[in-house]
């Protein structure tokens, strides 16, 4: 099951906004969300299927330990992750940049 993916503005009417005009003075976190809409879309989507019980963590394909993070190879594609430990997110998240940047 998959939602639409997020508009340019907006957050259906929940809670605060999260459109700021000036974020200087705004957490990191809070920058990286704005900067990258559709992936804090799928993590959100994915949260909400976990929740919900439509999906469930697996062990990490590495080296399957329990505590795992989903990693969204296409952001397009929420409920599509492979489940990854920490270590072996972070290691992923590693091979990505240096592939992009070398």
């Amino acid at each position: 099951m998959e939602t639409a993916a997020p508009s340019a503005k907006g957050n259906g009417g929940k809670g605060k906004s999260t459109h700021k005009s000036n974020l200087s003075g705004s957490t990191p976190q809070d920058r990286w969300k704005a900067a990258h809409p559709k992936e804090t879309w799928a993590h959100g989507a994915l949260r909400s299927a976990l929740k919900k019980g439509l999906l469930e963590k697996e062990p990490c394909e590495v080296c399957g330990a329990h505590e795992t993070d989903g990693h969204h190879d296409d952001y397009d594609r929420p409920m599509d992750v492979r489940w990854l430990c920490r270590r072996h997110h972070k290691q992923e998240h590693r091979r990505i940049k240096c592939e992009v940047s070398g």
